[in-house]
């Protein structure tokens, strides 16, 4: 059972998608496309450990933080407290969160580019700002996590990818960069849904999150509006490689352009904490389809 919490302090399912889209990217696209690369495979796992440890203590500081909302909000979900005492899962974190920076350091030294180990310390220190602070902040908290969530995609590229591959390999990178684009709408939104269903808890503790300073009716549409940019995005990726991936189109309109459409019909009309959360796990679905483009890229070309 105590396993079983911290795997669930951890969001152990976020991180496999973290390592799945990594892998996906390098040892999928990246390869088929017959894109140079710098990082050696103990580089990448290394680079990888980093990343997925960061986050992992990005997770169990939320939690710790948000002890008293999740009281409110999911009482049946709660593990700080439940499961692990305060002090431990601040031992959880601390030692969580210095492997995963150590790490980060340690692969910007190896591949000769120091300066590359302020990332980690900027995302570790962004996270426990955010839980501390900044999540309680209207929209800045949601841009931070959606911001951090893009930076999982696009690390890989700023370290395993070779100087002459930025000029060369327009098409990678466009799809890089569109699929980066997504994954921060999608994670934008989701926060702005989450907050939308955690209102009560939030309230109770007087936070001034974005549906309790414009209100939910607002904040809804404010989250239609912008489920409307990746639409746009997605459809134009489309329309220019439907020629010559036939595949990956027919993919991209049937498993994210009409999940996505139908969330931004749905969203205005969504009143219950039950409909939020239906919502909030079908845009986790829609995002795990969103990096599966790496792999069916690879596949149909």
């Amino acid at each position: 059972m105590q396993l079983s919490a911290f795997l669930n302090l951890i969001r152990w399912k976020n991180l496999l998608l973290i390592l799945y889209t990594q892998l996906a990217i390098k040892y999928s696209f990246l390869t088929t496309f017959s894109t140079e690369t710098n990082l050696t495979s103990f580089q990448f796992i290394t680079l990888v450990l980093a990343v997925i440890c960061i986050t992992a203590a990005g997770y169990i500081i939320n939690d710790i933080y948000d002890v008293e909302a999740d009281i409110i909000n999911k009482p049946k979900k709660l593990i700080i407290t439940k499961y692990f005492p305060v002090e431990t899962a601040k031992k959880l974190y601390f030692y969580t969160n210095t492997i995963g920076v150590s790490l980060g350091v340690l692969i910007s030294l190896n591949i000769q580019k120091p300066s590359l180990s302020f990332i980690f310390i900027v995302a570790a220190l962004l996270l426990y700002y955010y839980s501390k602070k900044l999540k309680s902040l209207p929209l800045i908290g949601n841009f931070v996590v959606a911001s951090l969530v893009t930076l999982n995609i696009l690390i890989l590229i700023i370290f395993d990818l070779t100087n002459s591959f930025f000029s060369n390999n327009y098409f990678v990178i466009t799809t890089i960069l569109i699929v980066s684009f997504f994954a921060f709408c999608i994670n934008l939104i989701r926060e702005i849904i989450k907050d939308i269903e955690d209102i009560n808890g939030d309230y109770a503790l007087h936070m001034n999150t974005l549906p309790i300073l414009l209100g939910r009716k607002r904040t809804k549409y404010i989250a239609t509006i912008l489920s409307v940019f990746p639409l746009i995005i997605l459809a134009l990726f489309v329309a220019f490689y439907s020629e010559e991936f036939r595949a990956t189109s027919a993919y991209t309109v049937i498993f994210i352009i009409l999940p996505l459409l139908y969330i931004t019909l749905k969203l205005p009309k969504t009143s219950t904490k039950k409909g939020f959360h239906k919502l909030s796990n079908i845009l986790k679905i829609v995002m795990f389809f969103g990096v599966n483009i790496f792999i069916v890229l690879s596949i149909s070309k």
